[in-house]
């Protein structure tokens, strides 16, 4: 049995899941979100793709900055990494992250929209040529067909969001 001062301790509870993995605990995606959420209003400088925060996270990924990457990816691997989860560096890049999803590598598992809890990652298509663009965390479940996101480089800067559910390409839950 789990008790609560093991909770606070900030170690992660893992629940069972399809294939043998294991998805992250409702309190891993809560800590994930909260952190994401204390970044709102956080900007790039200009149209640059760079910040001294931002840089952080890629270096965090292990990436060498520079060069400045779109950096939605960043944010939301920042998030688990804050939650105690190391995501692929892969996050980097939606379109693969897509693929680790469907594909349940790289800590990810594709899930349902309308299984979608607050915390776990949501993919869109915003170019052409891939099959995701951008990838997001859900602040809430899916409801009349919307859902509240928070998302990093959305018009230089981390924001909620509500967008449609029809426009999302992929939802995920990270796994352990």
């Amino acid at each position: 049995m789990i008790t609560s001062a093991l909770l606070a301790t900030g170690l992660a509870v893992l629940a069972p899941s399809a294939g043998g993995a294991t998805d992250a605990s409702s309190s891993v995606r809560a800590t994930a979100l909260e952190w994401a959420l204390s970044q709102v209003g956080t900007r790039e400088r200009g149209t640059t793709n760079c910040s001294a925060k931002i840089d952080r996270w890629q270096r965090d990924m292990g990436l060498k900055v520079p060069p400045c990457r779109v950096w939605c990816g960043a944010y939301v691997h920042q998030a688990y990494l804050r939650a105690g989860v190391r995501l692929s560096a892969r996050m980097i890049d939606p379109h693969r992250s897509y693929h680790d999803a469907v594909a349940g590598k790289r800590n990810l598992r594709k899930i349902a929209v309308s299984a979608i809890r607050p915390g776990d990652l949501v993919f869109y298509k915003f170019r052409d040529g891939m099959r995701a663009s951008h990838v997001a965390l859900a602040r809430s479940r899916p409801t009349g067909g919307m859902l509240d996101t928070v998302e990093g480089n959305t018009s230089h800067a981390v924001r909620l969001e509500t967008r449609g559910t029809k426009y999302i390409v992929l939802a995920a839950r990270v796994t352990r």
